[in-house]
């Protein structure tokens, strides 16, 4: 009887191991496969990242062109507007506009910024040593000296940038 009972259970095992043994490697094969498709998916989704980064490059880049073209359209025609007229009253007013203009900002930023720094200097003790130091801050670290210090950078850049282009126009 026991005889009967090994066998059978051998019987059963033995019938169960190829089963059991095809089922590991079917989920190792299917873990195997989801591993690759994962991976395949992951290339895919780069591949389409680099496309879809290169195209917009070069949409940006067919943008700025013709933003670009835009641009000397734009100035090609004020400085075609800007041609004299023949009138000499109309030519005379185009010529002293600008310069007007802008000496009369030069004289109020001058105006404003005089009354800032007499106020300033007014409201500090110059006798102590320390409040020269804050006089400097107060004048140079406020909206006047930042603007001065902008006109200033962006002339020096102005005219080094014009030598430079006249250079290479000779």
């Amino acid at each position: 009887m026991i005889t009967a009972l090994v066998s059978s259970v051998l019987g059963i095992v033995g019938g169960l191991v190829p089963d059991i043994f095809k089922e590991i490697r079917d989920s190792r094969e299917h873990a195997r496969e989801l591993e690759r498709m994962d991976r395949t998916a992951e290339i895919q989704l780069k591949m389409l990242e680099r496309q879809t980064d290169g195209k917009l490059a070069e949409i940006e880049a067919g943008v700025a062109v013709e933003e670009m073209r835009a641009f000397r359209a734009q100035m090609t025609s004020i400085y075609k507007q800007q041609a004299p007229t023949g009138i000499r009253w109309v030519d005379g007013f185009n010529a002293l506009i600008r310069p007007a203009t802008a000496a009369a900002l030069m004289c109020l930023f001058v105006f404003i910024a005089g009354a800032y720094a007499w106020s300033m200097i007014g409201a500090i003790d110059l006798s102590i040593p320390d409040d020269w130091g804050r006089l400097a801050q107060a004048l140079w670290g406020s909206m006047v000296g930042e603007a001065i210090q902008a006109v200033l950078g962006y002339l020096f850049g102005f005219r080094s940038t014009a030598a430079v282009a006249r250079m290479r126009n000779r």
